[in-house]
């Protein structure tokens, strides 16, 4: 199952006012494009996160998993035009890497945002996510789902991997160049693997990329987050979370049937996520689904415009 797992994930989510003692000020100053880096300090690891603008609190969530949150920018710029987004390293990913492996969990991930949230004084909040992001973000409602004011999930995954994964990754199989299908054939040769097997990583997944678009020649912004480093991308944290999702699917789903929070499905007509994954979350949340006409599966790159639309029309209803 696991290793099942590590090779699906390779092809997955590349697409995220009281302060007590436990606050960490970081005295970084950063321009208001890039937001403003903080801490929070947890009882295993010191989780990064970054603010932008003022107004309605928005927590974005990054795809993976194992990204940091840096690929998350132009989303939080977009909504730091009327609110404030909150972007966190998630657990597990660049500057929130706990020293023991096993603290990766999804259950403590999403504690993480919980503990974030009442450190920063807020009752309830919005909470987006793309991809990986967006499925974390379910797993998020189905255990708090009193602090979630609003969803809105952009390319989601399901409720579980098996209910999408096949699928995904044979469309994007499908679409990839002979250059891509090379590219990765060469970065998977054992002995390229073993002399940087972060490289290695890193180059099969910029090969991958292309193929979640609907215009290929923007892949380029997308592939541009894919820096070699840990701090940039984690690979090790996708394993133990993919599995933790999936044994936990039958009681998400449960839980999630019993919510009553205000949902927004956003999805590319031509993301190979399947549009029944869209659908089946829709029906689940009772949400409402919003399709990007030529788009696939970074709609904050190919579909800006029809994105932020779409997002400040629901919260200006939630």
């Amino acid at each position: 199952m696991r290793k099942i797992i590590g090779l699906w994930l390779l092809s997955f989510f590349i697409c995220i006012i009281s302060f007590g003692e436990s606050h960490i000020p970081n005295e970084q100053k950063d321009s208001p494009a890039k937001g403003i880096m903080k801490t929070l300090a947890r009882p295993d690891l010191v989780l990064h996160y970054r603010e932008y603008g003022q107004g309605k609190a928005v927590l974005i969530l990054m795809g993976g998993p194992g990204f940091s949150g840096e690929g998350m920018e132009p989303v939080a710029q977009m909504i730091a035009k009327k609110g404030r987004a909150i972007v966190p390293d998630q657990r597990g990913s660049g500057g929130s890497i706990p020293e023991d492996p096993e603290a990766v969990t999804l259950d403590a991930t999403v504690s993480d945002f919980e503990a974030l949230r009442e450190e920063l004084g807020l009752e309830k909040w919005t909470v987006w996510g793309c991809s990986w992001g967006g499925m974390l973000a379910m797993h998020y409602a189905s255990k708090f789902p009193e602090s979630i004011e609003s969803l809105i999930l952009v390319g989601s995954g399901g409720t579980s991997w098996a209910s999408f994964s096949k699928a995904f990754a044979d469309n994007m199989a499908a679409r990839m160049s002979a250059d891509d299908q090379a590219a990765v054939k060469y970065w998977s040769q054992p002995e390229i693997v073993a002399e940087n097997p972060l490289r290695a990583h890193i180059e099969r997944l910029r090969a991958i990329l292309p193929s979640q678009f609907y215009d290929r020649s923007k892949a380029h912004e997308a592939i541009a987050i894919l820096k070699v480093g840990k701090e940039h991308y984690n690979p090790d944290a996708g394993d133990s979370l993919a599995e933790d999702y999936e044994q936990q699917a039958s009681a998400r789903i449960e839980a999630l049937r019993k919510v009553d929070i205000p949902t927004l499905i956003i999805q590319g007509r031509q993301d190979p996520m399947p549009e029944s994954v869209a659908m089946e979350n829709q029906t689940l949340l009772k949400a409402r689904l919003v399709w990007l006409d030529r788009c696939g599966h970074w709609s904050w790159i190919e579909q800006p415009a029809a994105l932020e639309k779409a997002i400040f029309v629901f919260l200006e209803e939630y």
